[in-house]
C-alpha cells in the first residue's frame, strides 16, 4: 500500500499571499471600502515586522506570540504621536510614559491575522492558522460601553424635538425625516440616507422601504441579509413622509436626502450621525456613551421582541441574517410583506 504524500505548503512570500488575500476579497465585493482600509493596515504590520520578502511558511507559532507581544507595547496613535510616528514597531514599543493601544485594538488585530492565516491554509501557503487562539483578555475598566435601547422617556424626547422642533434643533428636513425612518424601521444610519426615491414603493396596497444596491454605485450594505424590504410604519404615513417624497419627486430629486454628501469610510449618514450624537441628544439631556443613532435599531428590536415578535420575524425587519436550517433552507422567500407590517406596526413611541 502506497502511502499518500503530504503536500507541503506553496512557498511565497508573505507579501505575495497579503496581496493574493486582498484581491480575492476585493474582486469578490467581500468588504467595504472602511473594512478593506482597517485589513490592509492590520496586515501591514505583518510586514513591517516579519519582512515583506519572508516566506510565510516560514513564519511559527512563536513567531505569532512574539508579534502579538509587541502589539500589546505598542503606542496608542503611534503615527501621530511626535515620539513614536518615525520609529519601528520594535522601537515604538520602548517609548515611555504614553499611553498604549487598547486590548480592544489588539484584538481587532489578531482577527484580522487569524482570517488571513486561515485564508493561507485553505489555499495551501501554511499548515497552521498561527493566531488562532491568541487574543488577548479585555480589562473591564476599558470595555467598550453597549449600546443600549432608549428608555420609553428618552425616546419619546426624540420623537417630540424631530417632530415638534421645540428646541429649534431640527435644521433641516433631512434631520426630521431620517431620523424617523430610522426610529421606525431600525434601519441602519447609513442605509437611511442613501435611500434614493425609486426606493419607496408600494406593493399590495403596502408602502414599503426598499433596501436594495441599485440605483446609486456608491449604496452599502452590510451584507446580503441587509437587502430587504421593509414595511412603512403607518405614523410615518400619518406625518407626512409620502408627501415629502412627493415633492423630492417633483424637484427630480434621485436621493431622498441629497444634501448628505459621500464619503468612502462612512458612506453618506456622517452629517447626520454627527448632528443626532453631538447636538440633539446632549441638548436633550439624554446623551450618554451607550445611546448613540444606532440605539434607535436596538430599541427597535428590543420593543419587537417584547411585544411577542418572532425572532426571525424582526430579523428579517433589521436585516440580521435568520438563523436555523428552518429558516435558511425551508424559508429562503422569506415572510410577507403583510406579516412585517402587522410586526412592525405593534412598534410605539
Amino acid at each position: 500500500m502506497v502511502e499518500p504524500v503530504a503536500t507541503a505548503p506553496q512557498c511565497i512570500t508573505l507579501q505575495q499571499a497579503i496581496e493574493e488575500y486582498i484581491g480575492e476579497n476585493r474582486r469578490a465585493g467581500s468588504w467595504q471600502s472602511a473594512t478593506f482600509e482597517k485589513k490592509e493596515a492590520a496586515l501591514d504590520l505583518l510586514t513591517e515586522y516579519f519582512g515583506a520578502d519572508r516566506p510565510i511558511s516560514g513564519i511559527s507559532k512563536r513567531d505569532a506570540q512574539d508579534i502579538k507581544r509587541v502589539l500589546l507595547e505598542l503606542p496608542a496613535n503611534r503615527h501621530k504621536m511626535p515620539q513614536s510616528r518615525n520609529l519601528s514597531l520594535r522601537e515604538a514599543t520602548e517609548v515611555t510614559g504614553v499611553a498604549k493601544i487598547s486590548a480592544v485594538t489588539v484584538n481587532g488585530y489578531i482577527s484580522t491575522f487569524q482570517s488571513f492565516f486561515e485564508w493561507a491554509m485553505k489555499n495551501g501557503h501554511a499548515e497552521t492558522n498561527l493566531f488562532a487562539g491568541t487574543r488577548v483578555g479585555k480589562s473591564s475598566s476599558k470595555a467598550l460601553p453597549k449600546r443600549q435601547a432608549y428608555k420609553p422617556e428618552a425616546l419619546k424626547a426624540v420623537y417630540r424635538e424631530v417632530t415638534e422642533n421645540g428646541l429649534g434643533l431640527v435644521k433641516s428636513e433631512s434631520h426630521r425625516w431620517a431620523t424617523l425612518i430610522a426610529m421606525f424601521t431600525g434601519a441602519r444610519l447609513n442605509e437611511v440616507c442613501q435611500l434614493e426615491v425609486a426606493d419607496i414603493q408600494k406593493q399590495d396596497g403596502i408602502w414599503f422601504f426598499h433596501l436594495i444596491d441599485e440605483g446609486d454605485s456608491k449604496k452599502k450594505f452590510k451584507s446580503a441579509a441587509a437587502l430587504r424590504k421593509v414595511p412603512m410604519h403607518d405614523k410615518l404615513v400619518r406625518l407626512g413622509l409620502l408627501e415629502y417624497r412627493a415633492k423630492m419627486e417633483a424637484q427630480r430629486k434621485i436621493r431622498m436626502f441629497p444634501e448628505y454628501t459621500y464619503c468612502a469610510k462612512n458612506g453618506y449618514g456622517r452629517a447626520l450621525g454627527r448632528w443626532f450624537n453631538a447636538t440633539l441628544t446632549p441638548a436633550l439631556g439624554i446623551k450618554s456613551a451607550g445611546h448613540v443613532f444606532h440605539g434607535l435599531r436596538h430599541t427597535m428590536v428590543t420593543r419587537l421582541a417584547q411585544a411577542g415578535v418572532a425572532e426571525p420575524i424582526y430579523q428579517s425587519i433589521v436585516g440580521h441574517e435568520r438563523q436555523g436550517v428552518t429558516q435558511q433552507v425551508y424559508m429562503r422567500e422569506g415572510y410577507t410583506l403583510q406579516q412585517l407590517k402587522s410586526a412592525i406596526d405593534l412598534f410605539a413611541v
